[in-house]
């Protein structure tokens, strides 16, 4: 009988956790990454400021760490420069810009939406309330609609 309720309760602990984590957001593994633009093939770089955010030729300035934050979370770190988040601007403009900050100094936690290995996916900030990961000429902004856009290319 006491096995029963034990089960019973990792059962229930294993729903729960189920519901709280999006079906389509998948943990990315972590590691080093080119994020691509499947349209153009072209990758998300970084930089300072309002100059972080831009798509430009693959390069050694273009990876990306991506490091897991649990739930499906993840943040998207400048592998060059540790402690430095792509993150939503402070500036508040339409559409919303993204932009390189100090990690946990802006919204930055990001959900990979499908799978990381397979491609592409869709990168929304957060789960998708504030806006989907895309490109408006050269510069990273978000936007109300999500689609997979993004290629995960792991390096090493």
């Amino acid at each position: 009988m006491r096995i029963r309720s034990i089960l019973s309760l990792a059962a229930s602990a294993v729903a729960v956790a189920a519901l709280a984590t999006p079906a389509q957001a998948a943990d990315a593994a972590d590691g080093a990454y080119f994020i691509r633009d499947v349209r153009t093939g072209a990758c998300l770089a970084g930089g300072e400021g309002p100059l972080g955010g831009h798509i430009e030729p693959c390069n050694p300035g273009t990876v990306w760490e991506v490091r897991n934050q649990g739930g499906g979370l993840v943040q998207i770190v400048e592998a060059r420069r540790e402690n430095r988040c792509l993150a939503l601007s402070p500036i508040r403009i339409y559409p919303p810009v993204v932009w390189v900050d100090e990690c946990g100094t802006q919204p930055d936690r990001w959900t990979i939406q499908g799978e990381a290995s397979q491609e592409p996916v869709a990168i929304a900030l957060d789960r998708g309330e504030m806006g989907y990961l895309t490109t408006q000429g050269h510069r990273a902004i978000l936007s109300p609609d999500g689609r997979p856009q993004w290629v995960m290319e792991r390096l090493g």
